[in-house]
């Protein structure tokens, strides 16, 4: 009898080598994107690095299960930036994605940890992740249309000479320090098929742009009401940057959709955010942007 307990203590310590073998921590579910969804799995242990993740998904009401790309072994990689005295080391784990899905859609997702030296913890985990939606403009807000300078015919009303003054409602020149009747959470502002290109040395373009040609946009849509900005559909929408350094920024914006509009002769198209700074809140910007 006495034989039987040390041979199991024996197995029991070969089957969890406390180096080797793997402790089972934390799992993270990363914030999923429209098509694919992250996941982190924290252990300790594993010094071989011989542990596996297996990984299955399928969609919420799908009785087959489909395989996806195991989790990928991380730990020990070491990030240094002088500039910054940033001396980094990433912990042991595991990190992966499940790529290629359908937005606005749940799945089941099923993770299964092996480690021949053995493991200790919860090694299985299923969770239920839904994917993003491609977030839309608000149905029943306002249409707020803009027209070209140059644009001659019937007008939508109500309608504008130019982006900023639908979105701020301000005039020319001075006027630019007062503004007025500003969009609201859920407008959609339509801009009509032209060009919109700023003259930004004229005090008083008519674009309403100052000098650098910089258009910012600093208003707060919300998840449910964001302020969208996009082509009205008949024809392409040009802005053009006329060279400049950035032509919006919206880093100060919350929850804005840019849809169906081309942008061109500018370094930047879109300035969302600045480190140490300040980012924009919930930017979208649609499949039909052009650059």
């Amino acid at each position: 009898m006495l034989y039987r307990c040390l041979l199991c203590l024996c197995l029991v310590t070969w089957g969890a080598d406390p180096q080797n073998g793997t402790a089972v921590g934390r799992f993270v579910v990363e914030h999923p994107t429209l098509l694919n969804l992250g996941f982190e799995w924290q252990i300790q242990g594993d010094a071989n690095r011989n542990a596996a993740v297996a990984v299955q998904f399928r969609a919420v009401g799908d009785t087959e299960w489909r395989p996806a790309l195991p989790l990928v072994r991380i730990g020990g990689e070491n990030v240094y930036r002088r500039r910054e005295n940033l001396d980094y080391t990433v912990p042991d784990g595991f990190a992966g994605s499940i790529l290629n899905l359908q937005p606005a859609t749940e799945y089941e997702c099923r993770f299964q940890l092996t480690d021949p030296d053995g493991t200790s913890g919860q090694v299985s985990q299923t969770v239920r992740v839904k994917t993003r939606g491609e977030p839309q403009p608000f149905m029943t807000g306002r249409r707020l249309h803009v027209y070209p300078a140059d644009h001659q015919g019937a007008r939508e009303e109500p309608s504008f000479t130019c982006l900023l003054q639908a979105y701020y409602g301000a005039g020319l020149g001075d006027w630019n320090a007062v503004w007025e009747r500003r969009a609201q959470p859920g407008d959609t502002i339509l801009m009509h098929a032209g060009l919109y290109k700023s003259d930004r040395l004229n005090y008083v373009d008519p674009q309403m742009t100052p000098f650098d040609g910089t258009m910012s946009l600093t208003l707060k849509g919300t998840a449910e009401k964001p302020i969208t900005i996009k082509a009205a559909g008949d024809g392409e929408v040009v802005f053009d940057g006329a060279g400049n350094h950035r032509l919006f920024d919206v880093m100060a914006s919350k929850y804005h959709i840019f849809d169906g509009l081309t942008i061109r002769n500018t370094d930047v198209a879109i300035f969302a955010g600045q480190k140490e700074v300040l980012g924009a809140v919930g930017l979208t910007d649609g499949e039909e942007l052009s650059v």
